[in-house]
């Protein structure tokens, strides 16, 4: 059994629920450097902040890293209500939290209260999100426009204004995504499964792609960007 399933498994340890199941916070084993996301749940900012886990003392706290915003540090007051959400395995993962203690030595840091349990959710790896993503599609003879629609681990729905291919053509696709705090450029390798004139768009075209020979690294970056989505999709 891979790490990635061992920490899934255990987070379906819980009681199972219509919306997912419930794990108790050492069942779901978020690990140090692990990213997640935290949501303020007072005031009007619906701003969600990317952060690191430093590690957990159970049963008192969960150490995250202080939230950084275009190099500026933002602070949060100790008592402020906050959601917690991140990805472990094929699981989503939420639960809330208030910060006991805001700190700035040695680095800024923050002490969340220990939860005891903490909501799971199944991520299928099919899942596909809706992005906005300028891509480029290398054939043997040339390079063609494309645009992203929608994203998934395992492949992707083009538009263009001219058709990339048919069915079963191999291709490179090239595109840019921010994951963490940088750029990162892809070239995967492609087959593409369908090729047609856009029905509701006219001079388009929609292609399915499957994407093939993915490299351990790449899969990482494209699981983090569509899992991010989900997250920000799902208030």
């Amino acid at each position: 059994m891979t790490t990635t399933e061992k920490r899934t498994t255990d987070t379906r340890q819980g009681s199972q629920g219509a919306h997912g199941s419930t794990a108790s916070f050492s069942k779901v084993k978020l690990l140090p450097g692990d990213l997640v996301q935290l949501q303020l749940l007072s005031g009007t900012s619906t701003e969600r902040y990317q952060v690191s886990v430093i590690g957990a003392h159970a049963p008192h706290s969960v150490l995250v890293s202080a939230p950084v915003v275009a190099g500026k540090l933002v602070f949060i007051k100790e008592g402020k209500q906050i959601l917690v959400r991140g990805f472990v395995g094929n699981d989503a993962v939420a639960y809330r939290t208030q910060v006991i203690k805001s700190l700035l030595s040695p680095y800024p840091y923050l002490h969340l209260s220990y939860p005891e349990n903490v909501q799971c959710m199944r991520i299928r790896n099919s899942a596909r999100v809706p992005v906005e993503l300028v891509a480029a599609l290398a054939t043997a003879t040339t390079e063609m426009a494309a645009r992203i629609v929608d994203l998934s681990c395992g492949g992707a729905s083009l538009s263009s204004h001219q058709a990339l291919g048919t069915e079963g053509d191999e291709v490179v696709i090239k595109f840019r995504i921010y994951s963490g705090d940088q750029d990162v450029y892809l070239n995967i390798k492609a087959i593409i499964r369908s090729c047609v004139p856009d029905e509701g768009s006219v001079g388009l075209f929609t292609s399915g792609i499957q994407f093939i020979n993915l490299e351990n690294q790449q899969r990482l970056y494209l699981e983090n960007q569509v899992y991010q989505r989900m997250i920000d999709d799902n208030p």
